[in-house]
């Protein structure tokens, strides 16, 4: 089945009913650093408890999709410390928007690659492990990652034997969930945190008043409405089906030769092998013929061997 264009209204409407959980729009909202300082400084405020400000934000740039189950977005927070800011408990924050599922499982070993990652970057050639700054990972997830129906997991490095010896290697993973039970031990911190998830995973914004939210969903309703935002979604759209055309016809030359390859093994003719392929991968004869073609000059080369 051949996918259709996008019309610029399907595009819109997409667009709209987005939230920032998924990767698009939360990439379009944080494309202009300004905002990004904002947005960004807002959620890791609501996360962590405190204000937290004088941000340098950097995005991953990566290819979302259309479809928002894809990767999550990756953005690296760093923290200026100032004469206001001795209270920070870490100088560095990634935060990370989770919207597939099926990405479940790696969850734990993606981090740490990514934790890798980010201090190969920030202790450079010589200097001592000891400058390593803290590093604390936010991840938002419109699932629960670890199915035990809580909102709030702090994942830290520990001896197994000796879970009492704090073993401080200077990272935290935080994975928050919406939907999950509030399960904070300051339950006034965890109301406000679980609106600002709901917020992020579905657009509802709290009964009473919430500045923190109004500010970001007065920016999230205005990217919403650009033209231009609507176009690069349409574009991406073009990406994306080029891609799954390609995927899909590699996987059927791929089909086409094991099945070649099999019948001829089971003493098919070629004739009958052709009405298969014809039939049911719908390949044309000169497809077909292409094929042969590869797989005859392949098995010549090997006999020449």
């Amino acid at each position: 089945m051949v996918e259709k264009r996008i019309s610029f209204d399907e595009a819109r409407r997409s667009v709209q009913s987005m939230n920032l959980i998924d990767g698009f729009l939360f990439n379009s909202v944080t494309e202009n650093k300004e905002d990004a300082k904002l947005i960004i400084g807002i959620i890791l405020s609501r996360v962590l408890g405190k204000r937290v400000d004088n941000i340098i934000v950097e995005t991953e740039k990566v290819f979302n999709g259309i479809d928002t189950k894809y990767h999550g977005i990756r953005l690296d927070a760093h923290i200026k410390k100032d004469a206001d800011s001795d209270n920070l408990s870490a100088t560095v924050y990634d935060l990370e928007i989770e919207n597939r599922e099926a990405d479940r499982l790696s969850l734990p070993k993606r981090h740490r690659y990514y934790t890798a990652l980010t201090d190969s970057k920030l202790l450079p050639t010589s200097e001592d492990y000891f400058d390593l700054p803290k590093y604390i990972s936010v991840t938002i997830s419109s699932y629960d990652p670890f199915l035990l129906g809580e909102m709030y997991y702090e994942v830290k490095t520990c001896i197994v034997n000796h879970p009492e010896y704090d073993y401080d290697d200077g990272i935290t993973h935080l994975f928050l969930y919406a939907g999950g039970k509030v399960n904070t031990p300051n339950k006034q911190y965890g109301k406000k945190l679980h609106e600002m998830l709901e917020y992020m995973v579905s657009g509802k914004r709290p009964s009473t008043p919430d500045n923190d939210i109004s500010n970001i969903d007065k920016l999230v309703t205005s990217v919403k409405s650009k033209t231009e935002v609507t176009k690069t979604y349409m574009r991406q759209w073009e990406i994306e089906i080029a891609m799954k055309r390609e995927a899909k016809a590699e996987g059927k030359m791929e089909a086409a030769i094991a099945t070649i390859r099999f019948s001829q093994k089971m003493g098919i003719s070629d004739d009958m092998i052709r009405d298969m392929l014809k039939n049911d991968l719908e390949l044309s004869n000169d497809k077909i013929d292409e094929l042969f073609a590869k797989l005859n000059q392949a098995d010549d080369t090997l006999t020449k061997v």
